[in-house]
């Protein structure tokens, strides 16, 4: 069910840049290790408890549990399984909102099995892996915001293209793709978050730069 109303953050100021409404494909990058790598996890949490009912695909479930989310760890979903997983009910309504951490876990449907199928004649070549998630992102078909995480191992040079620092077929990149906005984070002081504009629907915020309140929720957690 589309909503015209965002899907609430931890961090309004996270939550006004997003746009996490109607069926927006919403991608954040962060460095790997960096308390901003589990963002998938705090919203989340942080929209459940705000009443969204949520699914959220991710290998590190929450300590928190609350009635409005509904976590999902396969390992290596498809979208055939997101796509049906999104109608099942989570405490007695369909989901409103969908997150999928490392979101290259993500595997391709299997195509159907076809008696007149001959691989030796096929001329075609093989699909790369980032061709591959491109697919398997475009093929979850849900009318929900949906929000899709990623890491990076250098750290965030925001002041330039990804497309500069790095591999034209890293998850990063290939979310650039399928996401609008993508949002590249970084860490800037203990109160705020430095963010880029990766890439976005309104043009005239593709590289932009913004300074967020993003204060970490909860120091204690790995």
């Amino acid at each position: 069910m589309e909503t015209s109303t965002p899907i609430p953050t931890p961090w309004p100021e996270l939550t006004d840049l997003a746009e996490l409404n109607f069926r927006h494909k919403v991608g954040i990058v962060a460095q790997r290790g960096s308390r901003e790598a589990k963002v998938g996890r705090d919203i989340a949490v942080h929209a459940a408890k705000a009443g969204v009912p949520t699914l959220l695909y991710t290998g590190y479930p929450p300590n928190e549990q609350t009635d409005w989310l509904a976590v999902d760890e396969t390992p290596n979903p498809t979208p055939a399984d997101e796509n049906a997983r999104a109608q099942r009910r989570i405490n007695g309504e369909k989901p409103s909102f969908v997150v999928i951490e490392r979101y290259e876990r993500l595997s391709p449907t299997p195509p159907p099995y076809r008696e007149w199928d001959d691989p030796i004649d096929d001329p075609d070549e093989p699909e790369s892996r980032a061709d591959q998630l491109m697919w398997s992102v475009r093929e979850i078909r849900i009318d929900l915001p949906l929000l899709l995480t990623t890491v990076v191992d250098p750290e965030p040079q925001l002041s330039r293209r990804m497309s500069t620092w790095l591999h034209i077929d890293h998850p990063a990149m290939v979310m650039t793709d399928v996401c609008k906005p993508t949002l590249v984070v970084h860490r800037t002081s203990p109160q705020t978050v430095d963010t880029r504009m990766e890439v976005d629907p309104h043009e005239y915020r593709t590289g932009s730069r913004s300074t967020l309140q993003w204060t970490p929720l909860n120091l204690r957690q790995p």
